[in-house]
């Protein structure tokens, strides 16, 4: 299970090799609405949402290097961000659970 942190600003989390790719339409639905979103095109992230594990390890979620405008039902590559490996790895795990309890939303983990 996952749930969001709100009103969080996390700090040091950065990639660690893990992602997925759905759209942001299908994320929302796991994940809920878009918690941080920056429209311009040029910013190396555009939306992001800040999480949690059942044990509580924390971690983002953010589309990565896009640089363009894009429809909310495309697939796309979603990053996940944490201090470290095993974070990630928990991480993905969870999405991973999380998307699966979700059957029409298509996903790649």
């Amino acid at each position: 299970m996952i749930k969001r942190l709100e009103n969080s600003s996390l700090q040091d989390h950065t990639f660690h090799g893990h992602y997925f790719e759905t759209s942001k339409e299908d994320l929302e639905k796991v994940c809920g609405p878009v918690m941080y979103n920056d429209d311009d095109d040029s910013e190396v992230t555009q939306n992001e949402w800040e999480m949690s594990t059942e044990d509580g390890t924390t971690f983002t979620i953010y589309d990565y290097k896009e640089f363009r405008s894009y429809d909310d039902y495309e697939t796309i590559e979603w990053h996940i961000g944490t201090e470290n490996r095993f974070g990630s790895k928990k991480a993905y795990e969870a999405m991973h659970r999380a998307f699966h309890l979700h059957p029409k939303i298509t996903y790649n983990i």
